[in-house]
């Protein structure tokens, strides 16, 4: 579960800046990653934090890709054709496999 390591480094890096208690957390989960996973690992490492009541909404992160036909570069998974000459893509940059995008303070 790699997984594990992502959501916990990320609620720490999320706990020091917030310095408070959390209502609501939006994170990108990348390619490969089963968001139902994340969200029990969610769910057993903000027990006991200031996030424990937090709602946590994933959405996906996409890789950046560039065309081997045109070079344009475009998100998406490494199947995705690009938008552009619907060519083959390389991916050039990973999407994190989860991370923290947005939060919000309880209240």
């Amino acid at each position: 579960m790699h997984e594990r390591a992502a959501v916990t480094e990320a609620l720490a890096r999320m706990m020091d800046d917030s310095g408070g208690s959390i209502a609501r957390v939006v994170a990108a989960v990348g390619p490969g990653v089963d968001s139902d996973v994340v969200a029990g690992i969610w769910e057993e490492v903000v027990a006991g934090t200031p996030a424990s009541e937090a709602e946590l909404v994933c959405k996906p992160a996409f890789d950046l890709l560039r065309c081997l036909g045109c070079g344009s570069d475009f998100p998406g998974s490494k199947l995705d054709s690009c938008p552009e000459c619907s060519g083959d893509g390389l991916v050039i940059r990973r999407a994190p496999e989860f991370e923290v995008r947005t939060w919000v303070g309880a209240v």
